[in-house]
């Protein structure tokens, strides 16, 4: 089975992104062969995010389920599989590499938590002081 590096709330946000995506590759009656896999390779470094389409030759020809071949797709290409829905599966790799990327998410989250931490502070404006300051800058 695949490594699941993405938290389930950026994969949702990424499933829901890429939902109606056109499929760009096809894994026909030759299978999974090093070809399919180059050329799936070659999309997702191109774009990130990839939707694939399993024909039915491929599981005739590898004697496995689409959630089996959409696993060892997303295993051979170092990609995390978002969905599988019916003959088509998403994958997703970012272009900067996965430790950049998760990193990034990590520093989101952190900037996020210290966010709701530190409530902000109200701060009483003397209407007077405020036009003073301003006339002095103008002039």
């Amino acid at each position: 089975m695949a490594v699941k590096r993405l938290p389930g709330k950026v994969r949702r946000a990424l499933r829901a992104r890429y939902y109606d995506i056109e499929p760009r590759a096809w894994i026909g009656k030759r299978g999974l062969e090093e070809s399919v896999i180059k050329e799936i390779e070659t999309q997702l470094a191109r774009t990130g995010v990839l939707k694939v389409e399993i024909r039915k030759g491929a599981l005739i020809a590898t004697k496995m389920t689409r959630k089996q071949i959409a696993e060892k797709v997303a295993e051979l290409t170092d990609s995390e599989l978002l969905e599988v829905r019916g003959k088509r599966f998403i994958l997703f790799r970012p272009r900067e590499g996965w430790e950049r990327y998760l990193k990034r998410l990590q520093l989101k989250e952190q900037a996020k938590r210290r966010a709701q931490e530190e409530p902000v502070r109200k701060i009483k404006l003397d209407i007077l002081e405020f036009r003073k300051k301003f006339k002095k800058g103008r002039g």
